[in-house]
């Protein structure tokens, strides 16, 4: 996450420039308003029963965050998701220290076959599970894109699908 993310926030003149009227101005002032209807993410401790990866990314996304409508609501989520962050650290370690496969033996000592690291296919899942939740906490480009971009330019978007069949 380079640079300063995008909060998503239309100002009120640039609303009332918005050729959709005065009911989609007031609209979309309440749901930005809404936003801040919640209460701010108290972020200030890191908590304690994350692992010392999960700390680090603590620590390295929080201020981040907070430049992003994240409310107190999403604390399990943040938490969740540095959580996986340092199993996935853990589970790389261990990739890299028995492979992506196993030799099996058989009790003679002899190859009798190979298997897949049972780490390998639990690193894939917490890779998609990290890619999901930094996608809902608008840490991926799409997400914060998303935020940014007005909702005329999505409906125009959708409209070109559709033509485009």
């Amino acid at each position: 996450m380079r640079g300063k993310p995008t909060r998503g926030f239309y100002s009120e003149d640039e609303l009332k420039k918005h050729k959709k009227g005065k009911d989609y101005v007031a609209k979309k002032l309440a749901e930005q308003e809404t936003l801040n209807n919640h209460e701010q993410l108290q972020a200030d401790r890191i908590p304690s029963h994350l692992c010392y990866y999960g700390k680090k990314e603590w620590k390295r996304i929080i201020p981040l965050l907070k430049e992003l409508p994240i409310a107190e609501l999403d604390r399990e989520l943040i938490e969740t998701y540095c959580m996986l962050h340092g199993s996935r650290r853990r589970l790389e370690k261990d990739i890299q220290k028995h492979g992506e496969t196993i030799e099996i033996y058989n009790e003679d000592g002899e190859l009798t076959g190979i298997k897949k690291n049972p780490s390998y296919d639990m690193l894939l899942s917490t890779v998609k599970e990290l890619r999901m939740i930094a996608n809902q906490l608008g840490m991926t480009m799409n997400s914060r894109l998303d935020l940014a971009v007005p909702e005329q330019e999505k409906e125009e978007d959708e409209i070109l699908k559709l033509l485009k069949g």
